[in-house]
């Protein structure tokens, strides 16, 4: 059991680069706190190694970071060559609490502690805090040239896993409570919200269950219910916005062929129920598949039925394909055909931004095709190379920019929030990645990516993919100077970045984005460590008008007992 947990968690930090843009200190963080495998992948990771962690879908209340956000390392052990096949691959401890802060009165803890630990059962609680209280300067001249940003986030949640006789159930019940100010530039504009904070509350209750493996049939579901509220609506003196959001899914599945291959459908249903103005969204899904697997491929073919009901009821149908194949013991190649509705509900945009105007309805967009597909080559010893490239279209593709929706010459003109601006997008990426571990103490990795859009139907001339990058560069290194001792250099660059602004198409400075960060670990409880973000001391905007912040640094330590 331990050599399959330890294989996992391998797979998981590899797996980790391609998702995040930040450093490695930073995504071994997201990774302790925000990690929630779906039920497709809960038999594959499990925080235990007696019982198999939630089946239930992410919530929606993790706000992307700001870029250059400082956040301290949880200390999750990365096994040592002499570990293999002996070392535990989890900690042995019950708790932890991690505390670090830095200037812009950046601040950034977690607390947590594993109430109940048995081969049947698992209680835990854990509490996240991050918030961040300083000024930062405009990227643009501006009177003022800078403003107070303010965050503030909390989450707590308890969760509770299961194994019975012939399924694993788990539950949660998590509470957050975010605020916030909308500090972007006005462009003198007055200001609607005068830095009042906004808040956004979501209380979530979930349940998960998955059968044990059978060769008979295989059935997993999940039920995830949120209710949330905001302070403010389109003013300060207008009530905010309330509403419920429910997901649930249940799936079923056949083995056969000695149980390498199987089939079965998933059935899904979403739905958002706003107490306002806000028109409610539903969709529901079918996907009947067949998986097929051999000694070195694997296949999976299936199709999405999507009904979605919304300003009337609209029925599609897109591919759903996975293709694999082993070339050799180190290379393989892959493939995925994919489509869909991308829901973009209230909390799915607060979780893309959360300086979105209040009360603003994104619509839902529908991509008819997305293509991936590339090859993974290992057979240089020290060397991993990485070659990808797809292609994805989709219709009503949203792009945020600073907010002009309303007309000129009102009493209320808002400018400090974002809005959408709407249109046809075509996407094609090509890229490749490099990661070498050729001398042990050394990881380095490169990876860049070219992005190429086609935009359309936006009522804009010469519209552009506002805000989405034409090309990324992303280099990783970590160096272990001891094995008590860890230090990260990382570098992240966006360029050819536009936005929408004053009907003119806005070029924004490119993000050169360079941060440092050390782990030390006095002994196994205790550790120490330091982060310093935007070494460059660059001035870039995130969404125009809001600006990250400048050279920060943060400090602290994490306590395990």
């Amino acid at each position: 059991m331990r050599k399959y947990i330890l294989i996992t968690a391998l797979l998981v930090s590899a797996g980790i680069f391609a998702q995040q843009r930040d450093s490695l200190l930073r995504r071994q963080m997201e990774l302790e706190r925000e990690f929630n495998p779906t039920l497709q992948d809960a038999n594959k990771i499990n925080s235990l190694p007696s019982v198999p962690q939630p089946t239930i879908k992410k919530a929606n209340t993790g706000y992307s970071p700001w870029a250059g956000r400082t956040t301290p390392p949880l200390e999750i052990a990365i096994p040592k060559p002499t570990d293999i096949m002996t070392g535990i691959p989890f900690s042995l401890k019950k708790g932890y609490i991690s505390l670090g802060a830095g200037n812009y009165a950046n601040i950034d803890g977690a607390l947590g502690y594993r109430l109940i630990e048995n081969e049947k059962s698992d209680l835990s609680f854990n509490f996240l805090h991050n918030s961040s209280n300083g000024d930062v300067s405009y990227v643009q001249d501006s009177d003022p040239a800078s403003n107070k940003a303010f965050f503030m986030d909390n989450m707590g949640q308890l969760r509770y896993g299961h194994l019975l006789d012939a399924f694993k159930l788990n539950l949660k019940a998590a509470y957050s409570y975010s605020a916030f100010n909308y500090y972007g530039n006005t462009f003198g504009n007055k200001r609607v919200f005068n830095n009042e904070n906004q808040t956004l509350n979501v209380f979530n209750l979930g349940l998960g269950v998955e059968s044990n493996k059978s060769d008979v049939v295989n059935y997993r579901g999940f039920l995830d219910f949120k209710n949330f509220s905001t302070k403010y609506g389109e003013i300060l003196s207008d009530a905010g916005l309330k509403g419920n959001h429910l997901d649930a899914m249940v799936g079923l599945d056949k083995p056969f062929q000695g149980s390498d291959s199987r089939v079965g459908i998933d059935g899904t249903f979403g739905g958002v129920f706003y107490n306002g103005e806000m028109d409610d969204f539903m969709l529901l899904s079918a996907n009947p598949y067949i998986a097929f697997e051999g000694l070195n491929w694997k296949a999976r073919l299936g199709a999405d039925l999507l009904i979605q009901m919304l300003g009337g009821t609209k029925f599609r149908v897109v591919p759903n394909v996975e293709l694999e194949l082993n070339v050799t013991g180190h290379s393989s190649l892959y493939a995925q055909i994919k489509g869909g509705i991308d829901d973009n509900t209230y909390l799915d945009m607060m979780n893309e931004s959360r300086y979105l105007s209040p009360m603003t309805s994104v619509k839902s967009s529908f991509s008819i095709v997305d293509i991936e597909a590339g090859a993974k080559i290992g057979e240089v010893s020290g060397f991993r190379f990485d070659i990808f490239g797809g292609f994805r279209k989709t219709d009503d593709e949203h792009f945020l920019v600073l907010n002009q929706l309303l007309p000129e010459g009102t009493s209320e003109t808002d400018k400090e929030t974002l809005a959408p601006v709407y249109g046809n997008l075509s996407h094609t990426h090509i890229g490749g990645m490099i990661q070498s571990n050729i001398w042990s103490p050394l990881d380095i990795a490169l990876r860049v990516k070219k992005n190429i859009y086609t935009v359309s139907d936006t009522g804009i001339p010469d519209a552009k993919a506002y805000n989405k990058p034409g090309l990324e560069t992303d280099i990783r290194a970590t160096f272990s100077a001891m094995s008590n001792l860890k230090f990260t250099l990382n570098y992240y660059f966006a360029g050819d970045r536009w936005s929408y602004f004053d009907r003119v198409a806005v070029k924004m400075n490119n993000i050169n984005d360079l941060n440092f960060g050390a782990v030390y670990d006095i002994n196994d409880s205790f550790a120490l460590n330091l982060k310093a973000n935007n070494l460059l001391l660059q001035k870039y905007d995130i969404w125009y008008g809001y600006p990250a912040q400048g050279f920060n640094a943060m400090g602290g330590f994490t306590f395990k007992f």
